[in-house]
């Protein structure tokens, strides 16, 4: 008979999760990293990040109590996030938000983690939003290195996945994960390719300058050199994954719910650029894109349509 671990991660297999780590929750390994990129400015107008500080440092606890973290990959690859219009959306928004996705099936896992121990165990599920450093979880789970593009990399994998956690207050014996080596080696791809410059060196995305952060974060202006740069993204940007050698043979997807919605792929730059709000809550209804607001998003459209028009 499988013992819990192996219970639960096949569990989370059938969840729909890629790959699954079980690990004692560790002491985050990038605190001194976090602070140098906190101190410097390159979090922009995402003050989010200065709050909760003692949680994210690993000096408070997240959720009292709680020992173990279940930490789970998604894979939500998909062909180009290209519109069937030309303009350009980040594959992880094309389908349904994966905040909702993740927490319902991490959810799921921890009814069946109760179920298998008949204990009353508590679990927290953690989808991004939560004050903690993932991509250090992932780490340390087993789950992948950290690349140039500070994106979780897995050799088959790739990274074109989500990271989620359920915290539970149990400790849950399970084998120590395998280490994942830096395989990134002297490739400077993604560095590169980013339009604006904006990983300003290994690991190290300055937010200021990155399309992502101005299509989805920040309202405010944006440097004139950067405007045309950004392209057609509207809602956030691949490139630096687009040109990851890891990336190459990513399988697709095979969770129904990342596969594209239709309506925002037939959306033209120009209806774009002149959306309602009551036709952005529509057409983005249950999608990663609202957390542009209506307002941003059109301000994209636009910038996007300009540059357009430079290019005919």
């Amino acid at each position: 008979m499988k013992n819990l671990a192996d219970r639960i991660e096949a569990k989370a297999i059938e969840l729909g999760f890629a790959q699954v780590g079980i690990v004692p929750i560790p002491k985050p390994a990038t605190v001194p990293a976090l602070e140098h990129w906190l101190a410097e400015g390159r979090h922009g107008d995402m003050t989010y990040l200065e709050k909760y500080h003692d949680i994210r440092i690993g000096e408070r606890e997240l959720e009292p109590g709680a020992s173990t973290a279940v930490v789970v990959w998604a894979n939500y690859h998909r062909p180009l996030g290209i519109t069937k219009t030309g303009w350009r959306i980040a594959r992880y928004a094309l389908g349904d938000d994966y905040h909702d996705v993740l927490r319902d099936r991490l959810r799921a896992l921890g009814a069946f983690i109760h179920a298998e121990t008949g204990a009353a165990v508590g679990t927290r599920p953690a989808v991004d939003t939560a004050p903690i450093l993932e991509r250090d979880l992932g780490r340390a789970a087993g789950l992948g290195w950290v690349g140039k593009n500070t994106m979780l990399i897995d050799a088959e994998l790739g990274s074109y996945g989500f990271l989620a956690e359920l915290y539970v207050d149990c400790e849950i014996p399970a084998e120590e994960p395998s280490e994942h080596p830096d395989r990134c080696g002297t490739c400077t791809a993604c560095i590169d390719a980013c339009p604006t410059g904006a990983i300003v060196e290994p690991m190290v995305v300055d937010s200021n300058r990155c399309i992502s952060y101005f299509t989805i974060e920040h309202d405010g202006p944006i440097p004139d050199d950067l405007e045309e740069k950004a392209g057609e993204w509207v809602f956030g940007c691949d490139v630096c994954q687009e040109v990851c050698p890891w990336n190459r043979f990513e399988s697709e997807t095979q969770l129904p719910d990342f596969v594209p919605r239709s309506d925002p792929a037939s959306l033209t730059l120009e209806r774009a650029s002149d959306l309602r709000k009551s036709d952005f809550d529509r057409i983005f209804r249950g999608m990663a894109v609202r957390r542009a607001g209506a307002g941003l998003f059109q301000k994209s459209a636009r910038r996007a349509l300009r540059n357009r028009e430079r290019e005919t």
